[in-house]
C-alpha cells in the first residue's frame, strides 16, 4: 500500500521539524515546503529517507508548488511570519503570507480534494484577559498584535469559506519551549536560560502576567493522531493546545530556572513588560479529545538546553537564526 501524502508547510521551522521527524517515524510520506529562511539542517536527521521531499519555495508562489497537492492525505499548515516582532516590520508581508497564502492554500487543497487541513493558529489571540478566568475556545477574542489579527482572520474564513468540503481543524497553541533542531531563543523559558548565560542575569518583565506554556514537540503528536482519526470528529473544530498544569505567571518560571540552574544569579523584576499579553488558558476540549499527557516539562525542558548551551551545541549564541525577526 502506497503511504498516505501529507503537506508540511512551515516544515523546517521550530515546531515543523519536530511534526516532520514523528510523520516520518510513522512512515508518512512528507512533503515539505519551506522558504528556508533559515537554512534546512534542521531537517539533517531525516534527510535521505525516501518518504522525504523537501520544496525550498515561498508558499506565495502556490503556482509552482500545487502539483504537490494533488493525491495528498492532509495539509498542516505551519508556515507563517511568526510573533508581532516580524509581522511588524512589514504588515503588507504580514498580510500576504499569513492571510493571503493560508486562504489560496487550502482553496488549492479543496481543488485537488484533500481530506483535511490542520491550520496553527495562535493563543496569542486571547491577549489580555482577566487571568482570574479561564479562557476556553468560546471566550470573546483580545488580540494585540497583527500577528494575532491575521491568525483570526484565517480562522474565520477557513470555517465560512471551506468548512464544507473539507476538514478543518484549527489549534491555537501555547507559548512553546524546550529543544528544536532549528533552535529559538526568543521564546520566554529558552531565553530565560541564555541570558543567564551570557549575561549572567535573569531579568523578569510583567513578573504577575500569565502565559500558557507546551513543549516544542506536543504539537506532532496532536497533528498524527487528526490524521490518523477515521471519523470525523475534529471537523471544523477549534483547540486550545496545551495542559491546564503549564499556564504559569512568568516570575514563576523565572523561579524555576533559578533555582534548579543559576542559583548564584540574583533575579530583577521590572513591573511591567510592553508585551501586554496575559492570559490563562483551559485545555479541557483537548484533554477531552485527545486524552494525552504532557509529552516533557518545563524542568526537563530547561536541563536540555542548559546541557547543549554549555556544551556549545548551539556555536554562536547571538546568531540571527535564532530569532524570528
Amino acid at each position: 500500500m502506497k503511504n498516505k501524502k501529507i503537506i508540511v508547510t512551515g516544515g523546517a521551522g521550530y515546531i515543523g521539524c519536530h511534526v516532520v521527524e514523528e510523520l516520518i517515524k510513522s512512515n508518512y510520506h512528507v512533503v515539505v515546503i519551506d522558504r528556508m529562511s533559515f537554512d534546512d539542517n534542521s531537517l539533517n536527521s531525516v534527510k535521505g529517507n525516501k518518504n522525504l521531499t523537501i520544496i525550498k519555495d515561498d508558499l506565495r508562489n502556490l503556482n509552482n508548488l500545487q502539483d504537490y497537492l494533488d493525491g495528498s492525505e492532509a495539509v498542516i499548515h505551519l508556515a507563517a511570519l511568526v510573533g508581532e516582532a516580524a509581522c511588524n516590520i512589514s504588515e503588507e508581508d504580514s498580510i500576504s503570507t499569513n492571510y493571503d497564502a493560508t486562504i489560496k492554500l487550502c482553496d488549492l487543497a479543496r481543488k485537488y480534494k484533500v481530506n483535511k487541513f490542520i491550520f496553527m493558529s495562535t493563543a496569542s489571540s486571547y491577549g489580555v484577559q482577566d487571568t482570574n478566568e479561564i479562557a476556553n475556545e468560546k471566550t470573546k477574542l483580545n488580540p494585540v498584535s497583527l500577528y494575532a489579527k491575521t491568525k483570526i482572520d484565517c480562522e474565520n474564513d477557513l470555517l465560512k469559506k471551506f468548512s464544507d468540503d473539507i476538514e478543518i481543524t484549527i489549534f491555537r497553541p501555547s507559548t512553546v519551549y524546550g529543544h528544536s533542531s532549528r533552535m529559538r531563543f526568543d521564546l520566554i523559558l529558552n531565553h530565560l536560560v541564555l541570558d543567564a548565560f551570557l549575561k549572567n542575569e535573569i531579568k523578569v518583565f510583567g513578573p504577575e502576567m500569565v502565559r500558557p506554556l507546551m513543549w516544542v514537540g506536543e504539537p506532532a503528536r496532536v497533528y498524527k493522531k487528526v490524521i490518523e482519526s477515521d471519523d470525523s470528529k475534529f471537523r471544523s473544530e477549534i483547540f486550545n493546545m496545551g495542559y491546564d498544569n503549564e499556564n504559569y505567571k512568568k516570575i514563576d518560571i523565572a523561579k524555576l530556572v533559578q533555582s534548579n540552574f543559576f542559583k548564584n544569579i540574583d533575579m530583577e523584576i521590572i513591573d511591567k513588560d510592553k508585551d501586554l499579553r496575559s492570559y490563562r488558558l483551559d485545555f479541557s476540549k483537548m484533554k477531552k479529545f485527545f486524552n494525552l499527557e504532557p509529552g516533557s516539562n518545563l524542568l526537563k525542558a530547561t536541563k536540555i538546553i542548559f546541557d547543549n548551551i554549555g556544551s556549545k551545541k548551539y556555536g554562536d549564541l547571538e546568531s540571527k537564526k535564532y530569532y524570528n525577526t
